[in-house]
């Protein structure tokens, strides 16, 4: 009897769509609002420095198909705004910063360090350019 029931049961559940994550424990799409955040940092602080507008416009565009393709909606995608969901990312572009050596109170090692970003042709320093 209960073979009879599980079967059924399992395949139900193999039917069901799976939950995803919320929009903000999504990795990838954390991953592109850290690198957004990292060089808008430095593009604003370092006056020999811009944004690849380009490039930037197009990570946006795929990041936005992206989720689409995950089913997420307006009110999830208004959770990417959220004060709090901010500060974190915040905190994670100062981890970043911290891992690799630079002083951010430092000018002069953010611009050096946003400068060998371009020059290593990094998927960070892709997304800005020497003025």
């Amino acid at each position: 009897m209960i073979r009879h029931l599980a079967y059924p049961a399992l395949i139900a559940l193999m039917a069901a769509p799976a939950s995803a994550a919320p929009i903000t424990e999504d990795p990838e799409i954390k991953s592109v609002m850290i690198e957004n955040m990292i060089v808008t940092e430095l593009t604003s602080l370092c006056p020999g420095l811009a944004p690849r507008t380009r490039q930037v416009n197009a990570q946006a565009k795929s990041m936005l198909a992206r989720i689409t393709e995950k089913g997420y909606g307006a009110d999830e995608v208004q959770a990417l705004q959220d004060p709090a969901y901010l500060a974190e990312l915040s905190r994670e572009s100062d981890a970043f910063f911290a891992a690799n050596g630079v002083e951010k109170r430092n000018t002069e090692a953010m611009c050096a360090f946003g400068k060998a970003q371009i020059a290593a042709r990094s998927p960070l320093g892709k997304l800005m350019k020497n003025r």
